[in-house]
């Protein structure tokens, strides 16, 4: 008998997709079993058929409880500090140490999960940019789809790198699950508030920023305030002398392209009324904000969002969550 492609994907399809034994196989083709297992593993060795082993990323069940238990969240995953194997990540999303790119891939893995349980048909779900953003959707592997619409919820941040790129993000997203999408055609951030104030009177983008605002949840990434975490997002929006000054001014963090000092406060600073997005604030009319951040450097950025009380659900590491915990107490301490 000839091995020839459609045999191939039947066979392929018969085994893998609708669970028959290889003796059923052979029935319904009239063929040996011993062919059958040949076509396999000819479907196989052609690249018909991939196989993909997903690792189980381990959860610290301890640090979600805590993390819980002092912000009031909804949900917590805490990637567990026994991290992946070695070769797990490889630094996909460019500019990451091989730490970090574990960390990314984990956590990313820990949200595409989560996100998969949450996800329901005619909801709407706003969109951040970012690496574990990112990495998130990269672990999304849905085997329905879902009639629902996800929104770029800021502009485009133009960063070169267009795997971390809200456009890309929300149409990918949006593929993965056959659904529809909106996208934010503006820059996130421009060069002065009148600008802003025209762009904003673009019927298109008030009706994308109205659907974030009013989106069911939101997916975003945190951003912190020190240099291997911020460099690669703000290079050309701000120079080391206005980021000092941010600093300067309490900045910890930054969500929807606005800056928040340790408090989750939103700084009055000029900076933050040049950006084109959703605005931190509406994060608290959302029902669910789900925040995918990790590593130690972000920890200040991560609790100065929990105590801002702008998230519902927290996926982050464990180096992150038990940095967190430490600041938290720190800041108790000192108030």
């Amino acid at each position: 008998m000839r091995n020839d492609m459609h045999t191939l994907v039947q066979a392929a399809q018969l085994y893998y997709e609708q669970g028959l034994t290889q003796a059923d196989i052979g029935r319904h083709l009239s063929i040996s079993r011993s062919t059958v297992s040949r076509l396999l593993q000819d479907a196989r060795d052609s690249g018909i058929v991939r196989i993909i082993i997903s690792y189980p990323w381990k959860r610290d069940a301890e640090l979600e409880a805590q993390l819980c238990a002092q912000f009031a969240l909804r949900e917590v995953r805490v990637l567990s500090a026994e991290e992946g194997p070695d070769g797990q990540a490889g630094g996909e999303l460019g500019g990451e140490t091989d730490g970090e790119a574990i960390t990314y891939d984990g956590i990313g893995a820990l949200a595409a999960t989560y996100l998969d349980e949450f996800v329901r048909p005619a909801m709407t779900m706003g969109v951040s940019y970012g690496r574990s953003i990112a990495s998130t959707i990269r672990h999304l592997n849905p085997i329905r789809s879902v009639d629902m619409t996800f929104v770029q919820i800021l502009g485009a941040l133009n960063s070169g790198n267009p795997l971390i790129e809200g456009p890309d993000l929300v149409r990918q997203i949006a593929a993965k699950y056959e659904a529809a999408y909106k996208y934010l055609y503006v820059p996130m951030i421009v060069e002065n508030t009148r600008t802003r104030d025209l762009l904003l009177q673009e019927l298109s983008v008030q009706s994308t920023l109205l659907s974030g605002r009013n989106a069911d949840a939101v997916i975003l990434g945190i951003g912190a305030h020190v240099a291997d975490a911020s460099g690669l997002i703000w290079t050309g929006y701000l120079n080391h002398k206005e980021l000092s000054f941010l600093q300067a001014r309490g900045a910890v963090g930054h969500m929807c392209a606005q800056h928040y000092d340790a408090q989750g406060n939103v700084l009055d600073v000029e900076f933050n009324q040049r950006v084109i997005s959703i605005g931190i604030q509406a994060l608290r009319n959302i029902d669910t904000v789900i925040a995918v951040a990790g590593t130690k450097e972000k920890a200040m950025a991560i609790l100065g969002a929990l105590r801002g009380q702008y998230l519902d659900v927290l996926i982050t590491d464990a180096a992150a969550a038990q940095e967190v915990l430490r600041l938290n107490s720190k800041l108790a301490l000192t108030h």
